[in-house]
C-alpha cells in the first residue's frame, strides 16, 4: 500500500484537493441544494429516455450523450434519477481529467510543477459549477484530453492503436456535443495519410466504429425527421442567437433571447423545416446583412468572453446564510475574470502555437486548432455565460508549460 501511495501520491493529493475544493464551493453557494435544471438539461433527459425507452433517436442531442447520461434508465430509474446519476459522471470525469492533464504536463515539466499546475487547474470556477448540471461541458473536456493523451503516446511510441483511440474520441465527441463536428473531421483529414496506411490493423476498427455511430445518427434523423443530419441544433442555434441579432442590428433593436420573436415563428414548424428556414436566413444574411451578421458575431465573442459563470448567478439563498450574498458575488466574479483573462491568453497562446508548432509539433498544433476552434464557434450563440469557452482553459496551462520547457531546453543548450 506504502508503495503504490508513494508512486501516485500526487494523483491522490488531486484527488483529494479536488473533492475538498468541490465540497466547500457546494457549502458557499449551495449548489446541490438550487435543484435548478436548464432547458440543455431537459433535452438529454428527453434524448437518454428516446434512446432507452423508446428506441429512437432526438432531433437535437445524438446518441452517444444520449446513452452516457442515460444509464439509469437501465435500471429501472426515472427522470430525476438522471440529475443525479449525472453529478457521479461529472465527478468522474471532473477529476479524471486533472488526472490525465497531470501526466500530460509531465512530459513538459516535472512531476512537482506539473502537480502545481494542476491544482491551479483544479480552481477555474466555471469548470467546478458544471459538475452540479446535467450538460456535456464536463464529459466533453474529460474525452478530449483523453484524446489528447492518446495523441501524446503515439507520437511517443510511434503505435497506430493510439492514433486509432484518438480519432476515435473525436469522432465519438460529435455524438456528445454536435458542433465538434467540423473539428472532428479536420482531425481525421490531418491524419488521413496514417489512417490508408494502417486500413489493415486491427485497430481501424475503434475509428469504423465511431464512424458508424456517426452514420447511425445521421440516417435516424433521416428517417425520423426527414433529413440526413448530425442533429438540427446548429441550424436552430443559428437562426435563434446569431441570425437574430444581426436582424436586430439591422433595425436598431436591443437583442434578447427571451422575447425573440424568430425563436417563437421557428419552433413553430417541424425540424426539417426549421433546418430549412434557419438555411435559408444564413444565406439570406450573407448576402444583404453582411456587416450586421459579422458585428453580431464578433459582439457573441465578445460577450462570451467577459460574462461569468451563469450557474454561479442563478443560486438562490436556500438555506438563509447571511455570508451566501458575499460568496456568490466574489465567487461570480472571479469566473468572470478568469474567463476573461484565460479566453484572452487563449486566443493569444493558440495563436501563437499554432503559427509556430505547424508541421514542427502535431500536438501542441493540434491542441491549438481545438482551443481557437471553440472560441471561434462560440460566436453563433450568447447568453450563456462563459459556459462556451471553459473546456479550453485547462489547456492553456498546457501550451504554457511547453513553452517554459522550450525556453528551458533553449537555455541549456551550449
Amino acid at each position: 500500500m506504502k508503495t503504490i501511495f508513494a508512486k501516485y501520491h500526487y494523483h491522490f493529493l488531486i484527488v483529494l484537493i479536488g473533492l475538498l475544493w468541490l465540497c466547500l464551493f457546494d457549502f458557499l453557494t449551495q449548489m446541490s441544494s438550487q435543484g435548478i435544471v436548464y432547458p440543455d438539461s431537459w433535452n438529454y433527459i428527453e434524448s437518454a429516455k428516446n434512446l432507452y425507452v423508446y428506441h429512437r433517436g432526438h432531433s437535437l442531442r445524438p446518441i452517444v450523450m444520449a446513452f452516457i447520461s442515460g444509464i439509469p434508465y437501465l435500471f429501472g430509474g426515472e427522470d430525476k434519477a438522471l440529475l443525479t446519476y449525472s453529478f457521479y459522471l461529472n465527478l468522474f470525469c471532473w477529476l479524471g481529467f486533472f488526472i490525465v492533464l497531470f501526466e500530460i504536463l509531465k512530459e513538459f515539466i516535472n512531476a512537482k510543477k506539473a502537480f502545481f499546475c494542476t491544482v491551479a487547474a483544479i480552481f477555474i470556477i466555471g469548470n467546478t459549477a458544471h459538475v452540479f448540471h446535467l450538460l456535456t461541458e464536463t464529459v466533453i473536456m474529460f474525452s478530449t484530453i483523453v484524446g489528447f493523451y492518446f495523441l501524446i503516446q503515439y507520437y511517443k511510441k510511434q503505435q497506430f492503436r493510439y492514433l486509432s483511440f484518438m480519432l476515435t474520441i473525436f469522432v465519438l465527441n460529435m455524438l456528445i456535443k454536435p458542433g465538434f463536428k467540423f473539428l472532428a473531421i479536420f482531425f481525421v483529414l490531418f491524419f488521413i495519410r496514417e489512417i490508408i496506411r494502417n486500413l489493415k490493423s486491427k485497430f481501424i476498427w475503434f475509428l469504423y466504429g465511431s464512424l458508424f455511430l456517426v452514420l447511425l445518427q445521421c440516417a435516424g434523423l433521416k428517417y425520423q425527421y426527414g433529413n440526413f443530419t448530425l442533429s438540427y441544433i446548429d441550424g436552430i442555434t443559428y437562426y435563434n442567437y446569431l441570425g437574430s441579432k444581426a436582424m436586430c442590428l439591422k433595425f436598431g433593436k436591443e437583442y434578447s433571447q427571451n422575447d425573440n420573436p424568430r425563436a417563437e415563428y421557428l419552433f413553430s414548424y417541424e425540424s426539417d423545416e426549421q433546418k430549412r428556414i434557419a438555411g435559408e436566413d444564413l444565406k439570406q444574411q450573407l448576402l444583404y446583412n453582411t456587416g450586421n451578421l459579422a458585428k453580431a458575431y464578433v459582439l457573441d465573442i465578445i460577450e462570451n468572453t467577459k460574462t461569468g459563470n451563469t450557474c454561479i448567478e442563478d443560486c438562490k439563498n436556500i438555506r438563509n446564510s447571511s455570508s451566501f450574498p458575499f460568496w456568490k458575488s466574489l465567487l461570480y466574479d472571479i469566473s468572470k475574470w478568469q474567463n476573461r483573462f484565460l479566453t484572452l491568453l487563449a486566443i493569444l497562446l493558440a495563436g501563437y502555437c499554432f503559427f509556430r508548432s505547424y508541421k514542427k509539433d502535431n500536438v501542441i498544433f493540434l491542441m491549438s486548432v481545438y482551443m481557437l476552434y471553440i472560441i471561434g464557434t462560440s460566436g453563433i450563440s450568447c447568453s450563456q455565460g462563459d459556459r462556451f469557452h471553459l473546456v479550453t482553459f485547462p489547456f492553456v496551462i498546457v501550451l504554457l508549460a511547453k513553452l517554459y520547457s522550450d525556453s528551458n531546453r533553449v537555455k541549456t543548450k551550449p
